[in-house]
């Protein structure tokens, strides 16, 4: 026995408290801390961590030499200038580079067929979305905090106002956030298509849009951050009530793609969506009628990029919840329950809260002819496929790639109309609700010409009623399927009553 206890190994001692700095609560996502490890030990992430800490280094070296060597009278100037570079090297880093990197983040693990083993653990879908969204997001905050320092220095040459510039610092990353969102959940429903598109076209877009409009209008936006008056904190809040937005519909978006079809979270995305988008407008309609009804109307274009891609077949327990509520709940599911065929009728529910909105901040005629306009634009994809491609195996993509090209040809138009004053033209693609949006536009009087209302009335009902009746097979069969839901909630309730005896 002596021999035994003599050659026992004793325990390990608790580690010390700076050997614990390395380690990861156990309290953190496991999906989280996995995609932490690996996200910061990339070179994607240490190069671009790197570059960026040696670009700033030598710019505020070389803006210390010229104000040391009073090459410069102007101060102010050169710290203006140094604000503006930091900001546009970090809005690079944070708004191209970090969210590209979600452009694989689900789409890799389907390929990889690791989807499955996840969903065998306590993992649910949305924490291996929210998790991998975190872990690029996290990252992106350590890059905003190293960015910081360089920011603060920068005070110190002049010209520079803190608290706004920090807080437009802030704002930046809340749009970093939203856009890694947009990636990750995208990863998740588009095929490799898509997701070149938005890595090709995205980061172009954000680049050009950095470098030609972000970067001449700094100190405008500045400005608005000052929260000198109402309206620009109506603004900012309408901001961030979006920005969160995108980050959560995304972010569901991606969630739906690998949860099982028993779960129902199409009801909670359509009642926020219509929540946000009536929220938003009525936040932004002091600040002007125009950004108001953009606003909402990109809103309703994130809620029908869903409504129109869900996948119609879920079991009978998803009526469950409603068949409870007797009467009500089967009239709420008719416009709840997931699917596209349903997703027809909430969006001409979306249509009709648009318009109490419009009439109810007393707008004129031509703010309803803005929103039918937009309402037809969206609704036009969904009439594409649903007479041509009603079996796409991809509806998601179909839709995202018929209402980008109708929006680019849209545009396209606009132009031509500028510079030709060719109305005839505009009116031959009047098909395409969207290209009549220059003669609404460009109306300012209250009396609005009334072939161009009618037309949007009447080119918006014709789609609407074409996806409402393509739909009814599907909402007929919701019958059958409460049926079945009906018996089963029975036989469980007869098999509750049973065990308690």
């Amino acid at each position: 026995m002596a021999e035994q206890s003599s050659s026992q190994i004793p325990p390990d001692l608790p580690a010390l408290p700076f050997e614990r700095v390395n380690e990861f609560p156990d309290r953190l996502s496991p999906m989280l801390v996995k995609e932490l490890r690996q996200g910061m030990r990339t070179s994607s992430f240490v190069i671009l961590f790197v570059l960026l800490q040696a670009i700033l280094t030598i710019v505020l070296l070389i803006a210390s030499l010229l104000g040391l060597s009073d090459i410069t009278s102007d101060t102010s100037s050169t710290g203006r200038f140094v604000t503006g570079f930091i900001l546009l090297v970090y809005s690079l880093g944070v708004l191209v580079f970090q969210p590209l990197r979600g452009i694989s983040a689900i789409a890799t693990e389907v390929r990889e067929n690791t989807i499955d083993l996840m969903t065998l653990t306590s993992l649910t879908a949305w924490r291996i979305v929210f998790g991998k969204w975190l872990s690029i997001v996290s990252q992106s905050a350590l890059i905003a905090g190293a960015v910081l320092p360089y920011l603060i220095i920068s005070y110190f040459f002049g010209g520079m106002q803190m608290f706004p510039e920090l807080t437009l610092w802030f704002a930046l990353f809340v749009v970093s956030g939203a856009l890694t969102a947009i990636t990750v959940g995208i990863s998740a429903v588009g095929n490799a298509m898509v997701r070149g598109l938005l890595v090709v076209g995205g980061s172009a877009l954000v680049m050009g849009y950095l470098l030609f409009t972000f970067i001449p209008h700094i100190p405008h936006v500045i400005e608005m951050l000052t929260f000198t008056h109402g309206d620009q904190t109506l603004s900012v809040t309408a901001f961030l009530v979006a920005a969160c937005y995108i980050c959560y519909f995304f972010l569901e978006l991606g969630t739906t793609a690998i949860a099982p079809s028993s779960e129902n979270r199409a009801t909670r995305k359509r009642l926020i969506g219509l929540a946000v988008l009536a929220l938003c407008y009525l936040l932004l309609r002091p600040t002007g009628e125009s950004i108001a009804l953009f606003t909402a109307l990109g809103i309703a274009g994130c809620i029908a990029l869903d409504l129109f891609s869900e996948r119609v077949n879920f079991p009978p327990i998803v009526c469950w919840k409603f068949l409870r509520l007797g009467v009500l709940g089967r009239i709420a599911g008719r416009f709840l329950y997931p699917g596209w065929g349903t997703g027809s009728l909430f969006f001409l529910a979306l249509t009709v809260v648009l318009c109490m909105l419009i009439y109810l901040s007393n707008s004129n005629p031509r703010d309803y002819t803005i929103a039918l306009l937009g309402i037809g634009t969206l609704a036009f994809p969904a009439v594409i496929i649903q007479v041509f491609a009603r079996n796409s195996t991809n509806r998601f993509s179909s839709y995202f790639f018929i209402l980008l090209t109708t929006l680019i040809l849209s545009r396209i138009l606009g132009f031509l109309y500028e510079s030709l004053s060719g109305e005839l033209l505009l009116w031959i693609f009047s098909f395409i609700p969207a290209a009549l949006l220059p003669l609404a536009s460009q109306s300012a009087s209250t009396a609005e010409p009334l072939p161009l209302l009618f037309a949007a009335i009447g080119i918006t009902s014709i789609y609407l009623l074409v996806i409402l009746a393509r739909s009814l097979p599907q909402l007929v069969h919701l019958s059958t399927l409460e049926s079945e839901a009906q018996r089963g909630l029975d036989d469980s309730f007869l098999g509750s009553t049973d065990s308690e005896r």
